[in-house]
């Protein structure tokens, strides 16, 4: 979260356009989308330790790149290391979480901790060195990371045949994926842009980061405490239903203190749905690194189609307040699409009692 507030201002700063902008956040993503796919499968084949350990390190070094770029191109080529880099671990620290049994809530609260106090860090950090200065620091968090890792245990879970392409396990959830690919892309349509729609209502850089923070914060808080309680399915799709509300409710607000309590119900719908799909996806699937990992996929591609929808929306109606509209309805096909496959689930297949 350190690195990521900021990228778009910097970019604008380099005098990138506002499709070019968009290619920074989308690139970056195509290359997350790319390694969650690749190392969750490896995961299941070879343990989780030495891809949490190993990408905890190589991401350092990449991060840590960015800070020497010089112009749009050499930015726009490090964030696409640094989102390769970010896409290895994920998947593999999920599935070693789920095979020692610590619940998927309690492990994304955690999760949602990181993220606020990256956005509040990078809101002082900005102010006080500069926004290129995140890149650093970024590199120093990975580090600590990459040092925690020296502790743990590998469980020894091993999936002994994971094909290639996991076609099974896409069957098996295609309506989480593509709902996902739907609410996610709305996101990243606004998250493209966000420092710069956040300054069109007033906000300095450390609002920028602090709206951020305050929905990591408030994540933080219901996943830890609240979003393990409750059935999966359901909790999905209020995540889905909420996200669709807040990209619409972004439409209408006019300053930074309106945008808050709007910021506690995007971290509503966050938690919700990433501990409801964390449950569902562990308790369905055999191959859990590879579920998971598809799961970071789907983030991460609809994270390299959203910023380019936005990037084409901006360049015929340059208009915050319509972007986010048009996110709203994005969002709100995903609902759709999982509402119709669990009901084509509920007809073939008797779901375990955890779902």
């Amino acid at each position: 979260m350190l690195s990521i507030t900021y990228t778009p201002a910097l970019a604008a700063q380099a005098e990138a356009s506002p499709m070019e902008i968009a290619l920074t956040f989308s690139l970056y993503n195509l290359a997350y989308f790319l390694s969650s796919m690749i190392f969750g499968r490896l995961a299941d084949i070879h343990g989780r330790k030495v891809f949490i350990s190993a990408g905890m390190l190589i991401a350092s070094a990449a991060f840590l790149m960015q800070y020497f770029y010089w112009d749009y191109y050499s930015l726009l080529t490090l964030r696409i290391m640094a989102g390769f880099s970010a896409g290895i671990f994920p998947a593999a620290t999920i599935s070693l979480a789920h095979d020692i049994k610590m619940k998927m809530g309690k492990l994304s609260a955690f999760g949602a901790a990181g993220w606020a106090l990256g956005s509040y860090f990078a809101g002082i950090i900005s102010l006080f060195f500069g926004l290129k200065a995140t890149y650093v620091f970024s590199s120093i968090v990975f580090i600590f990371g990459y040092l925690i890792t020296w502790k743990l245990q590998d469980s020894g879970v091993r999936v002994k045949h994971v094909p290639r392409i996991p076609l099974e396990v896409i069957k098996r959830n295609w309506h989480l994926y593509l709902s996902y690919i739907f609410r996610h892309s709305a996101a990243t349509i606004i998250w493209a842009f966000w420092p710069l729609f956040v300054a069109s209502i007033g906000g300095n850089s450390f609002w920028q980061a602090a709206t951020m923070g305050i929905n990591s914060t408030a994540q933080f808080f219901i996943m830890y405490f609240y979003a393990d309680m409750r059935k999966s399915t359901h909790l999905i799709l209020w995540g889905l239903i909420l996200s669709s509300l807040t990209f619409f409710l972004y439409a209408i607000i006019t300053n930074v203190w309106e945008m808050l309590p709007v910021q506690v119900i995007l971290a509503a719908s966050w938690a919700f749905l990433y501990v409801g799909s964390l449950n569902y996806l562990t308790a369905k699937n055999p191959e859990k690194a590879t579920a998971t990992g598809l799961l970071n996929s789907s983030i991460g591609i609809s994270a390299f189609l959203g910023p380019i929808l936005g990037g084409v929306f901006m360049s015929f109606i340059p208009d915050y307040r319509y972007l986010m509209v048009f996110s709203g309805v994005v969002a709100l096909m995903g609902v759709i699409v999982f509402k119709i496959g669990e009901r084509g689930q509920s007809t073939n297949f008797i779901a375990p009692p955890s779902i």
